[in-house]
């Protein structure tokens, strides 16, 4: 019995320690992230698992969105929420880099209501302070025509130009036919964005790096 006991410990020891790393990890570093759509096709299907980078862009704030979300991590009851909790206004606490054009972002909705939250994908197209219009699919910068070297189903939809406020971005998906993206529901600010994805890893016979541009 008194081995029992002691294998018992240390497996619920071993348990709680792994699960404070992952949670670490989860908090700070990386999130796996799944495809639920086919707005990305084709480079990305429906089912695909992508790693997302939250690090690259700066250290995040763990407390970050702690006042309106139900959830915390995973799915781990928030005992904050809704208490209007200190600290927990800011997405990073040191910030080391912006979104860059092209990089493929994944970001919390931002028309979703307080006490609720789905993450989307989509690619950069806009920056900070551009002008963005859309011709039979072609999109234009500041009334230039934009180069995209990336595999894409393009569509002959057109927009006025819009202007890109300071501190939000302009997102669409590759699959622009079949994508709710900034074209319908306007700009993504920067404390709404979660860190770039950077690896795919399944299914593994497209498992890979995932290329910025």
């Amino acid at each position: 019995m008194p081995k029992l006991k002691a294998f018992l410990k240390e497996t619920f020891e071993t348990v709680i320690v792994a699960l404070l790393i992952a949670l670490f990890i989860r908090a700070f570093f990386i999130q796996i992230f799944w495809i639920p759509s086919e707005s990305m096709l084709p480079t990305f299907g429906i089912n695909d698992r992508i790693i997302v980078d939250r690090l690259s862009l700066g250290v995040p704030n763990p407390l970050y969105d702690m006042n309106d979300s139900p959830i915390f991590l995973f799915n781990i009851p928030n005992p904050l929420y809704n208490t209007n909790f200190p600290l927990s206004g800011i997405r990073n606490i040191w910030t080391f880099s912006k979104p860059q054009r092209m990089e493929i972002i994944v970001f919390k909705y931002p028309k979703d209501p307080v006490g609720t939250r789905r993450d989307f994908i989509k690619r950069v197209v806009g920056l900070p302070g551009e002008t963005v219009g859309i011709k039979n699919g072609f999109v234009y910068i500041n009334g230039k025509k934009l180069e995209e070297k990336h595999s894409m189903n393009r569509d002959g939809f057109n927009m006025p130009s819009v202007k890109v406020p300071q501190g939000s971005y302009f997102m669409m998906g590759d699959n622009r036919g079949n994508s709710l993206d900034s074209r319908y529901w306007g700009f993504v600010p920067e404390s709404n964005i979660i860190g770039r994805a950077v690896l795919r890893i399944w299914p593994l016979t497209k498992a890979g790096i995932i290329p910025g541009m």
